[in-house]
């Protein structure tokens, strides 16, 4: 039962949005441990968890994100997935900001290499420890990966479900009661107002003088039918 409540939260949130516009992009990299077991190679995850190969001058695009809230998920060198959370109050993220101020933008460029380099070398130490820590388990098993598994697994339906909603968000988000009704007034609506439209530019009728201009997608402004009703008024008394 929650995991359905969730899932319509899920959904509603998602036909909403389709419409409104994307918040700014979360700075999250999926990274491997080279061979070298120096460096990582990583790449880009959106908000549809795709993936795209990070390039050497999304470095500073990272460090800026990062500055605010950034994530980089490692696979370790024993295959597990460890998320780590970018610590934007450390000291050297407080430096960048008062460096900007005086340095050179080659400088400046050249620090946030240097910082990532850090970055790299960080979490590869602790996955490295993380690695060791959990070889010398016995019978049973901790590490922060095993709850990230475990969460994927648990929401494994639901996330392929939803991914079904993604590849037909058309469908998903207009296939409702509600928004057949608002369809059907809004046609009915259009209809009227094409009529009316119409009657207005018949020639030989008391309100033929009444000019509407179309735009070149041929919608009219409905601000134009304002003064219909004092026209009609005006000009459409019967004579005595």
């Amino acid at each position: 039962m929650v995991k359905r409540i969730t899932m319509l939260l899920v959904l509603v949130g998602f036909c909403q949005s389709a419409f409104a516009a994307a918040p700014a992009d979360l700075a999250e990299l999926y990274c491997l441990i080279r061979s070298s077991g120096t460096s990582l190679n990583c790449q880009w995850v959106n908000k549809d968890d795709d993936r795209v190969v990070m390039k050497p001058d999304d470095v500073g695009t990272f460090i800026d994100q990062a500055s605010v809230i950034g994530y980089i998920t490692v696979k370790s060198k024993a295959g597990y997935e460890r998320i780590f959370e970018i610590d934007a109050k450390s000291e050297r993220f407080a430096n960048l900001k008062s460096f900007r101020k005086t340095a050179s933008s080659s400088e400046i460029s050249r620090y946030k290499n240097d910082l990532f380099m850090e970055i790299e070398k960080k979490v590869i130490k602790l996955s490295d420890e993380l690695d060791s820590a959990a070889a010398s388990t016995d019978l049973v098993k901790y590490d922060s990966s095993i709850a990230y598994d475990k969460y994927r697994r648990e929401t494994r339906a639901v996330r392929n479900e939803l991914e079904g909603y993604r590849k037909n968000r058309e469908t998903v988000c207009t296939a409702t009661p509600a928004f057949e009704q608002v369809s059907k007034v809004n046609s009915a609506l259009q209809k009227s107002l094409s009529g009316i439209l119409y009657a207005l530019q018949t020639p030989g009728t008391c309100m033929d003088d009444f000019k509407v201009f179309k735009d070149k997608d041929g919608t009219v402004d409905l601000r134009q039918l304002n003064g219909i009703p004092d026209r009609f008024v005006e000009k459409c008394k019967k004579a005595k």
